[in-house]
């Protein structure tokens, strides 16, 4: 009983009661369940971004091949220059460099005619190509074949070969001239820039009196 009476005073109302039921005010802000699930899915996202940034970023990039552009050489030759050769009769026989467009006058002023020179059988006015040969003479010898003509035998002359533009064959063709003799007046041709005179014919190898004496009649400049 004693303990009866102890529960039923401690239950009595003391007049306290009213100062303890304490109403709070409603929060203004209420998270629901679909906000939570919506604040863990925009968390989900930004970790899948920086966790993807991270991972690309530790692999090293890929460099792209550095090309070079090729060198070119700047020392090229100027272009549409010709190269003629003037023999015979002038003070300065060879090879003349000369512009495109250049006419068989601006090679004889180079080379120089001599006052023996004969111009008459040359066409001062042609316009010469790259690698013909011009054939000045003496005034009374044969006119050589016309200026700009490269190669091959002269038809002026009778029927005689020119010496400064005739070929292996050409001289092959003559009476007493084989390969050797014929290689061996072109070779002295080319060492001297070209024959001024038939009696340059003595100083080849392999030519003496009786052979020149044969081949004088056969050829000219």
């Amino acid at each position: 009983m004693d303990l009866a009476h102890r529960l039923a005073d401690l239950t009595a109302p003391t007049g306290e009661e009213k100062l303890l039921n304490v109403r709070y005010p409603t929060p203004r802000l209420r998270i629901t369940s679909r906000h939570g699930l919506f604040v863990v899915a925009v968390a989900a996202v930004l970790c899948a971004v920086v966790g993807g940034r991270y991972l690309f970023a530790s692999e090293p990039a890929e460099e792209e091949p550095v090309t070079f552009p090729l060198a070119t050489s700047s020392a090229t030759e100027p272009p549409g220059e010709i190269v003629v050769s003037v023999v015979g009769a002038v003070a300065h026989p060879g090879l003349t460099t000369l512009a495109p467009g250049a006419r068989a006058a601006d090679a004889l002023t180079q080379a120089g005619p001599l006052p023996e020179a004969e111009l008459l059988g040359i066409n001062q006015a042609q316009k010469l190509n790259d690698g013909v040969q011009i054939v000045v003479p003496k005034q009374g010898e044969a006119v050589p074949a016309p200026a700009g003509n490269p190669g091959g035998s002269s038809g002026a002359g009778g029927g005689k070969v020119s010496l400064n533009t005739a070929t292996a064959a050409d001289l092959i063709a003559l009476s007493g001239v084989g390969e050797k003799t014929a290689a061996a007046i072109i070779a002295h041709r080319d060492s001297i820039g070209g024959y001024t005179s038939v009696e340059q014919l003595k100083d080849v190898k392999g030519i003496g009196p009786a052979k020149y004496a044969e081949l004088e009649k056969q050829v000219t400049l």
